[in-house]
């Protein structure tokens, strides 16, 4: 009797306990099913691309120029200098042939030209009294005869050295060189201190800051001149490949530099220092394959570029031509056409 009624209790703790974890899983959460990430679709790449055309082509040299004397004269003391007393002409001044333009110190030369004058004046007087008093003394007047030759001869070099103080315009025309020196500067001999410029003859002179533009520009090769909107035609007269040699180093510096260019049709009035612009074609191609020069990469002397087939890039490497400010020929690997692709 008891063992059945220990059963009957065991059995109902068993149902009591099943009953309780039935309802513990009903009282929690169903768990959600995990939901797949959304596909996203990659962005298309967009490139800016132009085609490889066949035009024609050109390298210029482009630069600014003025009008400058061709007959030029540098005046200078071509003696022992001395010292500056004074320059009598600015920029810009005209002279006439014979003006004195500077002056060096003339020292006592011009008290010593009056002395010697009176000295002259005072042996004249001597052989004209002998002449009267003793016309038959031939020693006599012979030897005061002697004695003026004397006197004009030394007044004659008194003179000399007084000129070679002044210097003096050897043309007619502008100042266009004034030196910097000041009263009391020791000047030497040879030494520039005034140019003058004949505006009668007046050529195109155009100065570069980098000899290697010239390198491929040779005299008479034509040339576009530019003035007021008016264009011209010129030729190169003068360029780093026929200058005159010369031993001044700073000349020859300048001549590395420079063009002189003829103009043809000048308008009559082009004076000195009026500007203008030039160009020079050095390279030109009438049918070439182009791109832009934003197109073409280069690096460690490799030459290349990105063309476009369908919606992907390829390196291309490709051989150029003439290479112009914006544009650039391209003489291998590309075909007219294909897309390239701009960086």
């Amino acid at each position: 009797m008891w063992m059945r009624a220990r059963a009957k209790t065991l059995q109902c703790i068993l149902i009591s306990g099943l009953i309780l974890v039935m309802s513990g899983c009903a009282l929690m959460p169903i768990e959600e099913q995990a939901l797949k990430p959304p596909l996203i679709e990659p962005a298309k790449q967009s490139f800016e691309v132009v085609d490889v055309k066949l035009g024609a082509i050109s390298r210029q040299l482009k630069n600014g120029a003025s009008f400058v004397s061709s007959k030029t004269e540098d005046l200078f003391f071509k003696h022992s200098g001395g010292r500056l007393q004074s320059i009598n002409v600015k920029l810009g001044d005209k002279v006439k042939k014979g003006d004195v333009v500077a002056r060096l110190d003339p020292e006592d030369l011009e008290n010593r030209i009056f002395q010697q004058k009176l000295m002259l004046e005072k042996v004249s007087i001597y052989y004209k009294q002998a002449e009267q008093q003793n016309p038959n003394d031939v020693v006599s007047l012979r030897l005061k005869k002697i004695d003026i030759e004397i006197a004009q001869n030394e007044l004659t070099n008194l003179n000399g050295q007084l000129e070679k103080t002044m210097l003096v315009s050897t043309i007619d025309g502008d100042v266009t060189y004034v030196s910097e020196a000041k009263e009391g500067d020791y000047m030497g001999a040879f030494t520039t201190i005034v140019g003058i410029s004949d505006p009668k003859h007046v050529q195109l002179e155009s100065q570069f800051s980098n000899s290697d533009d010239l390198t491929k520009v040779n005299a008479g090769m034509k040339v576009d001149v530019i003035m007021d909107t008016h264009q011209y035609q010129g030729h190169v007269l003068t360029a780093p490949s026929n200058a005159v040699f010369t031993a001044d180093q700073v000349q020859q510096e300048k001549n590395s530099k420079t063009l002189v260019i003829a103009v043809d049709g000048l308008p009559a009035g082009t004076g000195l220092g009026a500007y203008a612009d030039i160009i020079i074609v050095l390279e030109q191609k009438e049918k070439a394959l182009i791109i832009p020069r934003t197109a073409l990469s280069t690096f460690l002397g490799r030459n290349f570029v990105h063309v476009l087939e369908g919606e992907s890039r390829k390196e291309v490497d490709v051989e150029t031509g003439i290479i112009a400010s914006t544009e650039v020929e391209i003489t291998k690997g590309l075909k007219e056409g294909q897309k390239v692709i701009i960086k």
